[in-house]
């Protein structure tokens, strides 16, 4: 066989493609030409070199030298973008809870500015309102896009958890009228249609045999495939 024919062969062997000639042939070659076989050592060591670089990500545009600042900051924003938005929610959540402690004690951070209504109580009243809205077009919304019930489902449940505790406490405080109590019922009623929402199916929903994701079948038989040798032309 001649090295050029050879190497040719070689080279497809270490891409992964099918050699254009039967693979004995070339490796009976190989133990018979000393060069040949040096060329393959070498071109399998700058392959597997450029595996690694490729799978590192260090092959990029080719200029000048490279600027360490923007290297340094590339590579920061690179381990630090994944997290963002875990932490951007968990900073905000964390604020909320701050501003529900800060209120169940009784911390004054503006609550009694009297020229801006909140010594009546009309600005907690407006909170209150859209925090009504906003449960009750959540609710309306859930009839319709199914997913959004287990998140609705938690909010709601533990809103009413605390809605509850207040209301038994300023019950016996005297400080809520029967009828402010009958208001919280149909957040309650949200909360428990959410749990069934979010536990249930449409009707029209595919079954999971439909879908193919019966438990019960085990894991679907992968395709037949016929693996033939590289010496067999049809391969």
């Amino acid at each position: 066989m001649d090295c050029v024919v050879a190497r040719e062969a070689l080279s497809a062997r270490l891409d992964g493609e099918r050699e254009p000639v039967p693979s004995a042939r070339v490796d009976e070659h190989l133990r018979g030409c000393p060069d040949c076989a040096t060329w393959y050592d070498k071109a399998g060591s700058l392959a597997l070199q450029l595996r690694d670089l490729a799978n590192t990500g260090l092959i990029g545009a080719v200029g000048g030298r490279p600027n360490r600042r923007t290297s340094a900051l590339s590579g920061l924003w690179h381990r630090v973008s994944p997290h963002l938005l875990v932490t951007a929610i968990v900073v905000i959540g964390i604020a909320q809870v701050g501003l529900a402690i800060a209120q169940a004690v009784g911390i004054n951070f503006g609550m009694v500015a009297a020229h801006h209504g909140s010594a009546s109580g009309a600005h907690l009243l407006n909170e209150s309102t859209a925090w009504s809205a906003a449960l009750g077009i959540a609710t309306i919304a859930m009839a319709f896009r199914r997913r959004i019930a287990p998140g609705l489902a938690c909010v709601l449940v533990i809103y009413c958890a605390f809605l509850g505790y207040y209301v038994v406490s300023d019950a016996l405080a005297g400080l809520v009228t029967p009828v402010r109590v009958l208001s919280h019922v149909p957040v309650a009623l949200a909360a428990i249609v959410s749990i069934w929402a979010s536990r249930t199916k449409r009707p029209h929903d595919p079954s999971p045999k439909a879908r193919g994701d019966d438990d019960e079948s085990g894991p679907a038989a992968p395709a037949s495939r016929h693996l033939r040798a590289a010496d067999d032309p049809a391969a």
